[in-house]
């Protein structure tokens, strides 16, 4: 027997018990920690955020505020997630290296998304409204449970998200538009009970977003954070002051930077500034269709498991939507989906990566309506994905080190020919995490636990185990697959080779991540421009055939299609005149 409040959400003592907090921070510590087994930069917007990273901690403050890469302009983003990477690079690249000192940067970003996303849940979940239905003799959670609980449902279905976890483990502007867009959600929680410091809170998330990210992100959040001042009307206070605030706090830091570069180098701020606002401007536009068409063939895979929770949450609440603890997230993710449509010249998976944080948060509570007879699909669903992706990447390992099967075997010495399996600590890690997923597994098959985040913590566990076996047990083969390293330090050979190690190179067809780890690693010196005059010209192209006027090459990272080639540049072939 229940009251008479209509809530689709009913939730008992039993459901709402307490998951672990040694538990939580365990297995978020293990998910990131996990990416820093990778001893090289994979992705080629990983290596362009490491080469800004590296420039604003060696050069000049110029060189920090502008960022750039061999004096190359770079204009996609602002300079944030850089100063962050920077700053972890100044502290920690004596203890254990540039590349590794980059990754860790990486940490700072997961934790400020759990937090604020697990802070921000919690306070929503907390609020009268959206509390469970009291039973007729007692026995429904408390607030406090309740609160707790739907807040760790949220962060675990974060975590378990297919579609981001690679940007998880990347230092990137990416990676910081998640974690500000966390942020912009805690702020707007907060000022349900504090109004002005929540509203300008959420303002300056916004701002850092467009400093970290791009302007149509932080333009966005911040039309997300105006609507909730407006629609929401739970908060309180002067809605006029709050907004002031909001656009404010979103000014700020956009102020900020941008006086310092014109007082640092006024010339180089007014150039580059120019640049970075055009390029932002044409960000602003008809959606392509191309995004559209990769949105609805990948959404299904991009979105789950948070995706069927959330429409689920949608139809559950479908009569009490205007409710403060579901109107907030909808605004949010209503803001997101109306600026996909108008956004131009972005990646598919970059324009939804702001209103995920959001979606977590519904799906949570779409979680909690759930009907006994069909709770237990996300459980079933975890059990059976992941239970056979870990056994799939432990038959691979096995395959590699036996050489049985030999079409596996192949498959990863392929990969990465000349590398051998390796018993590292990774390894210990890869099976120390399966040993605890297929733990619970056994868990879950022999018991019938009422807990409400179970579903959550299997997905989130079982994402955990899969990453750390594939980055476990397959990270040196895939740093030669993916590294640069040994590519540049061939062509830098080359270039010492032909006597002229310090040589201006041409690139005009290399992306500026890949110049920068040439740079790094082997040292080469590129052009600032594609116009520059150079005795060579690095070539990177798709085909086996060289370029006209090659001399060198090609150089590859092992079976891959990409291909360099060293061929004469414009400049004049005279060694005693050299740029």
């Amino acid at each position: 027997m229940f009251s008479q409040r209509s809530t689709p959400a009913r939730m008992s003592e039993e459901a709402a018990r307490k998951l672990p907090r040694y538990a939580l921070l365990a297995l978020l510590c293990v998910f990131i920690f996990c990416g820093l087994t990778a001893q090289d930069l994979w992705t080629v917007r990983d290596a362009e955020s490491f080469g800004i990273a590296l420039g604003a901690r060696s050069g000049s403050w110029a060189e920090a505020l502008l960022p750039g890469i061999a004096g190359r302009a770079l204009v996609d983003h602002g300079p944030l997630a850089g100063w962050v990477s920077a700053a972890f690079m100044g502290l920690f690249s004596g203890l254990f290296g540039d590349v590794f000192a980059y990754r860790l940067s990486s940490l700072f970003w997961f934790a400020l998304t759990t937090a604020t996303l697990w802070y921000g849940t919690w306070h929503l979940a907390r609020r009268p409204e959206a509390q469970p239905i009291a039973f007729a003799f007692g026995g429904e959670a408390s607030p406090r449970d309740y609160g707790r609980v739907v807040a760790d449902s949220a962060v675990l279905l974060f975590v378990a998200t297919f579609g981001i976890v690679t940007r998880q483990y990347e230092a990137g502007p990416d990676t910081a538009l998640l974690s500000l867009a966390a942020l912009n959600f805690y702020g707007l929680t907060r000022s349900l009970s504090r109004p002005f410091a929540g509203a300008f809170l959420a303002g300056l998330a916004s701002g850092l977003a467009a400093l970290a990210s791009t302007l149509f992100a932080g333009v966005w959040l911040l039309a997300a954070t105006v609507i909730v001042q407006i629609v929401v009307r739970a908060v309180g206070g002067n809605r006029e002051l709050r907004i002031a605030l909001a656009l404010l706090g979103a000014a700020l830091p956009i102020a900020l930077w941008t006086g310092a570069a014109l007082l640092v180098a006024p010339d180089a701020a007014a150039t580059w500034l120019s640049a970075w606002a055009a390029r932002q401007a044409a960000f602003f536009g008809i959606v392509e269709a191309s995004t559209l068409v990769w949105f609805l063939k990948n959404f299904v895979w991009y979105l789950c498991p948070v995706w069927p929770l959330a429409l689920w949450g949608l139809y559950s609440w479908r009569r009490q939507l205007d409710l403060t603890h579901l109107l907030l997230p909808l605004a949010s993710i209503g803001t997101g989906l109306f600026a996909a449509l108008l956004s131009s010249g972005q990646t598919a998976d970059q324009v939804f990566l702001a209103f995920i944080p959001a979606t977590a948060v519904f799906a949570a509570f779409g979680l909690i309506t759930v009907k006994r007879s069909r709770e237990n699909v996300l459980d079933w669903f975890a059990l059976s994905v992941f239970s056979l992706g870990v056994l799939t990447l432990w038959a691979y390992w096995i395959a590699w080190n036996i050489g049985f099967p030999p079409k596996m075997a192949r498959s990863v010495s392929m990969l990465a020919p000349g590398i051998a399996p390796e018993f590292t600590f990774g390894t210990v890690v890869a099976m120390a995490a399966s040993l605890v997923w297929f733990g619970f597994v056994v868990w879950r098959l022999s018991h019938r636990p009422k807990v409400a985040w179970r579903g959550p913590w299997l997905a989130a566990l079982g994402m955990t185990a899969a990453a750390a076996c594939s980055l476990g047990l397959f990270h040196t083969a895939v740093d030669r697959n993916r590294s640069y390293a040994d590519v540049a330090r061939e062509t830098a050979a080359e270039l010492a080779r032909r006597g002229a190690p310090e040589a201006c190179v041409a690139a005009p067809t290399v992306p500026p991540g890949i110049q920068a780890l040439f740079a790094y690693y082997g040292g080469v010196r590129f052009a600032p421009s594609a116009e520059a005059s150079c005795r060579f010209e690095l070539v990177r192209t798709s085909r086996d055939e060289a370029p006209e006027g090659t001399i060198a090459g090609p150089f590859s990272r092992p079976h891959t299609d990409e291909r360099f080639f060293i061929r004469r540049g414009t400049a004049t072939l005279d060694r005693k005149h050299r740029p």
